[in-house]
C-alpha cells in the first residue's frame, strides 16, 4: 500500500474508497512510561489512513505533555484532553468524534504489530464483515510473550466459541456505523465494561469473522488494569451494562447461535462469580447471587437444557472455562448458589 503524504491522509476514501478511514480510539491516563511506544506503533502502521482519536483522560503525569508533543508531528492525530471521567467514557467520547468507516481501540500503555491494522482491514473487506475479532499477546514490559491467544474459525450458527473466549474490544475491529445505528456506548461506573459490548455485537452481527493473527501486545505491568484489578472487594461487576446488553439484544433479536449467545452470558456470569468473588465479602456475594439468579430466571428460563453447556462438548475452549460454566449452572439450578458463594468469598 502506497504510503500517504500527511495532506493526503483522510482523502484515499473520498476518492475511491479503496483505502477507507480507521479510527483507532487510544484512552490514556497517567501512562508517561508507555504512551509514546503505543503511538509511535501506530503512526508506524503500513496502513496509512487513520484517524488517531486520543483521549488524555485527565493524567496527572507527563502523558499529556508527550501526547502534546506527538499531536504536533502528525495530523492523523485529534488530540483531547479531560477531565478524570474513567475508561469507559474516555473511549465514549472517543466515538463520539470517530468519523471513519471502521472502528478499533487500543489502551494506552499497550501497542501493536506494523501490520496490525491493515491485516484488520484486509481481512473485513475480503469477507464483508462487519467485525472482525483478531488474537492478542500477554507481554512483559521488555517485549517477552507470557502467552499468545491466536482465534480459531467462526462459522455462523456451528462453531461461535471465540467470540466471547477473546472478549476485549481493543482485538476487534468493527463497522463504525453499528454503534451509531443501535447507539452502543460503555458504561462508566464498573469493571469488565468490555464483556457486554462483545456480548452484544457477537448477537446482532450479520458478518462476523476470525483473524488468526496476534498482532496486539497487551502489556502486562505493576500498574496495568490486570494487576490492579481485586474484583468485588474494590469493583463493581458490570450488572448494569450486561442487562442493558441482554434486553437490547433482546430488542433487537439474536441473529446468530441463540445456544451460543446464552453460553456468551454464562460465561460472563461464571467469571463474575469464580474470580471477581475471590475474597469479597458475604454481602457483596449475596448481591452477586441474586443477580445472577435474577438474569438467568426473567431471560433465559431453560438456560440448564443448553447442550453447550456440557463438560464434553467439542467447542475449542479450555476445559477449566466449560467447567465453570457447568458447574454455575448446576448450583443455580439446584439452589447451592448461595452456601458456595460463602467458600469462594473467603
Amino acid at each position: 500500500m502506497p504510503v500517504l503524504k500527511k495532506e493526503e491522509v483522510g482523502t484515499a476514501e473520498k476518492a475511491n474508497g479503496e483505502y477507507p478511514v480507521v479510527s483507532v480510539i487510544i484512552p490514556v491516563y497517567n501512562s508517561e512510561k508507555y504512551t509514546e511506544k503505543c503511538i509511535h506503533s501506530l503512526l508506524g502502521q503500513t496502513y496509512r489512513n487513520l484517524e488517531l482519536l486520543i483521549i488524555d483522560d485527565g493524567s496527572t503525569d507527563q502523558s499529556g505533555a508527550i501526547l502534546d508533543r506527538l499531536a504536533g508531528e502528525d495530523t492523523r492525530i485529534r488530540l483531547i484532553h479531560q477531565k478524570n471521567a474513567g475508561v469507559a467514557e474516555a473511549r465514549n467520547r472517543g466515538i463520539d468524534l470517530a468519523t471513519g468507516t471502521y472502528l478499533t481501540f487500543v489502551d494506552g500503555d499497550d501497542y501493536v504489530a506494523p501490520d496490525y491494522i491493515q491485516c484488520l482491514v484486509d481481512c473485513a473487506r475480503k469477507n464483508e464483515a462487519e467485525l472482525v475479532i483478531c488474537g492478542l499477546q500477554f507481554v512483559k514490559e521488555d517485549g517477552t510473550c507470557l502467552k499468545k491467544v491466536v482465534p480459531g474459525t467462526y462459522r455462523r450458527l456451528e462453531r461461535e466459541e471465540w467470540t466471547f473466549r477473546i472478549s476485549a474490544v481493543c482485538s476487534h475491529l468493527y463497522k463504525k456505523e453499528l454503534w451509531d445505528r443501535w447507539q452502543i456506548r460503555f458504561l462508566s461506573g464498573e469493571r469488565g465494561e468490555d464483556m457486554p459490548i462483545s456480548l452484544f455485537f457477537s448477537a446482532i452481527c450479520d458478518k462476523i469473522v476470525t483473524l488468526p493473527e496476534a498482532g496486539y501486545f497487551y502489556v502486562q505491568h505493576e500498574s496495568s488494569a490486570m494487576h490492579r484489578f481485586a474484583g468485588l472487594q474494590n469493583y463493581m461487576p458490570p450488572y448494569r451494562a450486561l442487562e442493558q446488553a441482554v434486553h437490547r439484544v433482546q430488542e433487537i433479536g439474536v441473529q446468530n447461535s441463540p445456544e451460543y449467545y446464552e453460553l456468551f452470558v454464562l460465561r460472563i456470569l461464571a467469571t463474575c462469580y469464580f474470580q471477581l468473588g475471590r475474597g469479597a465479602s458475604q454481602e457483596r456475594m449475596h448481591e452477586l447471587c441474586n443477580y445472577i439468579t435474577r438474569i438467568l430466571r426473567e431471560n433465559f428460563p431453560a438456560y440448564y437444557k443448553n447442550p453447550l453447556t456440557r463438560l464434553w462438548t467439542k467447542m475449542d475452549v479450555p476445559f477449566s472455562q466449560k467447567a465453570a460454566v457447568w458447574i454455575l449452572k448446576n448450583l443455580v439450578r439446584t439452589g447451592f448458589l448461595y452456601p458456595v458463594s460463602r467458600w469462594i468469598g473467603k
